[in-house]
């Protein structure tokens, strides 16, 4: 009977369709979280639950390797831990398209580092909303990256001198150079950007800490 129960319970799991993963670095505080979820309402949840103890990146490229394929199988990811947009870029294949992944951090600036880290990185994420969550009432944030004006409008004034020195030269070399200012421009990684971090007017929310929220969208080429 009990080997039964088990072959029960093995083909029950493998057919679950809402599942939720949960990491801790700690195994202590995995177990810890697997009996509060057990002792709640009965363990009515405890079936869909599945507790895990390590990285998150290592998780995920352990499952990816395990299912043998490259379709996502994450519908959306919450990333409470320090340094969360170390795993951002690991994530992004693991989650469908227009999954929500959410970032919990005690700061606004580890926040604006995944707002860079994203750009930098061009990463498949649309930022929808960053709100701070506190004990009074609270506004909505309002955090991006922009290129000041300043580093536009010089970038803008060498291709134009450049473009003006080029009347002169051999079509031939003009072109050959063109090609060289082409490539070391597509090669060039650094740029100047600023973060803006402000508190926007209107919406307010009542709640510790900054939650940013990021839609996955599809990747440029195509492919999820």
């Amino acid at each position: 009977m009990e080997d039964l129960h088990c072959t029960a319970s093995e083909a029950w799991r493998d057919n679950r369709r809402a599942i939720v993963h949960t990491l801790d670095i700690s195994s202590k505080h995995s177990k810890h979280a697997e009996k509060i979820v057990e002792g709640f309402r009965g363990g009515m949840y405890g079936g869909n639950v599945d507790f895990h103890v390590g990285d998150v990146s290592d998780w995920i490229a352990g499952q990816i390797s395990a299912r043998k394929t490259e379709e996502p199988f994450l519908s959306h990811v919450f990333l409470d831990l320090p340094n969360a947009d170390h795993h951002l870029a690991n994530v992004a294949p693991a989650l469908r398209v227009n999954g929500i992944v959410a970032v919990f951090n005690p700061s606004i600036t580890q926040i604006a580092d995944c707002v860079e880290l994203i750009r930098a990185q061009r990463l498949p994420y649309l930022l929808e909303q960053v709100i701070e969550l506190g004990a009074g009432t609270i506004r909505e944030w309002d955090v991006r990256a922009v290129r000041p004006r300043a580093s536009l409008n010089g970038a803008e004034a060498q291709d134009s001198a450049k473009t003006a020195m080029g009347d002169a030269i051999d079509p031939v070399e003009g072109q050959a150079q063109r090609d060289d200012e082409l490539a070391k421009t597509l090669a060039r990684t650094e740029e100047k950007w600023a973060m803006i971090c402000r508190p926007k007017a209107g919406q307010q929310v009542v709640g510790g800490g900054f939650l940013g929220v990021w839609r996955r969208m599809e990747s440029a080429s195509g492919q999820v």
